[in-house]
């Protein structure tokens, strides 16, 4: 795997390059990506009435490696949004009980109304993307799936003015006011454009999941016992998404069979591992080795990023698709205020990040904490009280944004 380059020092200020807009742009907005933050970011910028493309290079829809559970952050934007509803239609359960253990000890709890949110959900990742990617197109915006980015367009004082694409054999360069890298922990655009990270961390934490029918659990549970995490998370058709997570020193020594997988979950919590194997598996194994964490630079002359492009973390948290939902609205509102008000650009973007920043960094230090596996019991209890906070000031947040003015022509302005 790449690790991302660091930067030395604290984050950076203002990026050197200036950046104004180009006379007729293709787009006023490209979005490199399709899944949770790219979806999002698109369709709530053509909502406001930008000329959006996004593109993806997957086919769509797809499953990707993901144990989807959305917290309370994620499932108030997707209220706020209005697309709640079409999770729940397409028969993602509600889950209202959480069991949080921590060695020996299980402290179950309810998940209580607050924020408008009464019940978290874990839909399948190739429900949720394309229940975001029908809404962008419903908001008007052009999807091209199967169709990747080779390179960046840019203007004669080095600002980013488009994209160079290929799919299905033709290569084409189509230009906008800003393009917007939504495309993961890999970002092709964040190479591109050089974003330096300015808080990071390795891969310590190897996860491996499979999905089991027949599991009787129909609320979350996130086991942290000392050397290793699991859970359960029951998402669509009947199905539970089982994963177990441990240091990725280990991973030489796991080779995906259900023995070994049982011989984790038993390690973690004798009654998960029962509860457990009174179902039966009803999939292949999946996982990672572990991924880096690292918080980026998230905007330049011309381009921003958004999502697992921009920041990322340990999985262990189970905060990612959340994270994704609440940037995109973040980035959203930052680019359609630097497209509509070039003079204020700068502003705009910094404001962007300095509240990304300030809403993650919690969590990204716990998260990475909880993925080295040197905490006992009491520990990973007290960093899951702090991610909870976390989760508390998110909402809190995204609850005070304040209106956002109603779609209007760009020429008009």
């Amino acid at each position: 795997m790449r690790t991302p380059r660091l930067a030395a020092g604290g984050p950076p200020g203002r990026p050197g390059a200036g950046w104004e807009p180009i006379a007729a742009p293709d787009y006023d907005v490209i979005v490199v990506g399709a899944r949770v933050a790219g979806a999002s970011t698109a369709m709530l910028l053509a909502r406001q009435g930008h000329r959006v493309l996004m593109v993806e290079r997957a086919g769509m829809p797809s499953d990707v490696v993901s144990t989807h559970a959305i917290l309370r952050s994620g499932v108030l934007q997707l209220t706020r949004w209005g697309l709640l509803d079409r999770v729940i239609a397409a028969g993602t359960p509600p889950v209202r009980d959480v069991i949080l253990g921590f060695g020996g000890d299980r402290i179950p709890f309810e998940v209580r109304p607050e924020f408008g949110v009464d019940a978290l959900y874990a839909p399948r990742r190739h429900l949720l993307d394309s229940i975001l990617v029908e809404a962008a197109q419903e908001a008007g915006v052009e999807f091209a799936d199967r169709t990747r980015v080779v390179d960046l367009a840019r203007g004669p004082i080095g600002q980013v003015t488009g994209v160079v694409l290929k799919g299905q054999g033709n290569r084409l360069i189509r230009t906008a006011q800003m393009v917007v890298g939504a495309d993961g922990v890999w970002s092709r655009i964040a190479g591109l454009v050089g974003a330096n990270a300015y808080e990071g961390h390795p891969a310590t934490n190897a996860v491996t999941y499979a999905y089991f029918r027949e599991v009787e659990m129909s609320g979350f549970w996130f086991q942290f016992t000392p050397g290793v995490n699991a859970g359960l998370i029951p998402t669509n058709d009947g199905l539970c998404c089982v994963f177990v997570g441990r240091s990725n020193d280990r991973g030489a020594d796991f080779r995906a069979s259900d023995d070994e997988f049982n011989h984790l979950l038993r390690s973690a919590a004798p009654d998960l591992a029962e509860m457990v194997s009174e179902g039966s598996r009803a999939s292949g194994f999946r996982g990672t080795n572990g991924l880096p964490g690292f918080i980026r630079q998230p905007w330049g002359p011309g381009w921003a990023l958004v999502g697992d492009a921009g920041y990322t973390k340990d999985p262990i948290s189970a905060h990612g698709i959340s994270d994704g939902l609440r940037d995109a609205e973040l980035c959203a509102r930052a680019v359609d205020r630097a497209i509509r008000h070039p003079d204020g650009w700068v502003e705009a973007m910094t404001g962007y990040q300095s509240l990304r920043d300030r809403l993650s960094l919690r969590m990204f230090q716990e998260a990475q904490a909880l993925a080295r596996f040197e905490w006992d019991a009491a520990e990973a209890s007290s960093r899951m009280r702090v991610i909870s906070e976390s989760v508390r000031a998110e909402c809190e947040a995204l609850e005070g944004l304040g209106e956002w003015s109603s779609a209007m022509s760009l020429s008009s302005v």
